[in-house]
C-alpha cells in the first residue's frame, strides 16, 4: 500500500500496490489540472471514475500518485523539465488506479501561463492510445529502466511543439 497525503484536507490517501492487471484505457479524454507544485486543482469526472477515488480524494492530491512505479522516472523528469521551460510533452504511459489496477494512455502534459507569461500550473490530457504500439512500449521502458538514465528521450515520449501561445490561459 502506497500512501500520499491530500494537500487540501491534510488526510493520507492510500493506493493499492500494483497488481498484474492492466487493460488500455477507452474513452473520453480524462483530463486534470494542477498548480505549479504539481497538486491536482481540477479533475474532470472521467478522470476521477478512472482512478476509483473520490472527488475530494483527487483534488489536492500529487499528480505523481496516479502514476505507476513501473514508468522509467527519467521520463517524468524529461516531462518536469521540458513543460517547466514552458514546453509541451507527449507520452505513452502506465497509470494505477486506487486499487492497484493499471492502465494505459497517451498522456499530453501542458503548461499553463498567466497574461505575463508566468508558468501557473499544468493541464494533463490522457486518452485512448494506439494498442498495437503495446509491446514495443514496454520493451523500450524496460530497456530504458535498465539503463538508469536520468533524463531519456524514446520513441514514445518527448517534447510536442503546439505553436506560440497554445497553452496560454
Amino acid at each position: 500500500m502506497s500512501t500520499y497525503i491530500n494537500s487540501n484536507t491534510g488526510k493520507p490517501i492510500e493506493r493499492d500496490e500494483p497488481r498484474d492487471m492492466e487493460s488500455l484505457y477507452t474513452g473520453k479524454p480524462l483530463i486534470v489540472e494542477t498548480d505549479a507544485q504539481r497538486v491536482i486543482t481540477y479533475a474532470n469526472k472521467r478522470f476521477v471514475e478512472a482512478s476509483g477515488y473520490t472527488k475530494e480524494e483527487v483534488i489536492g492530491s500529487p499528480h505523481c500518485m496516479h502514476l505507476h512505479p513501473d514508468m522509467p522516472a527519467g521520463i517524468f523528469k524529461d516531462a518536469c523539465r521540458m513543460t517547466d521551460e514552458g514546453k509541451t510533452w507527449s507520452g505513452l504511459v502506465q497509470n494505477v488506479n486506487k486499487e492497484g489496477i493499471s492502465y494505459w494512455t497517451e498522456l499530453l502534459i501542458q503548461p499553463k501561463v498567466n497574461e505575463m507569461g508566468k508558468i501557473v500550473g499544468y493541464m494533463a490530457t490522457r486518452r485512448e492510445m494506439d494498442g498495437s504500439k503495446l509491446d514495443e512500449v514496454k520493451k523500450e521502458y524496460d530497456m530504458m529502466r535498465a539503463s538508469g538514465e536520468e533524463t531519456v528521450r524514446g520513441q514514445f515520449c518527448g517534447e510536442v511543439y503546439l505553436g506560440e501561445g497554445a497553452c496560454a490561459f
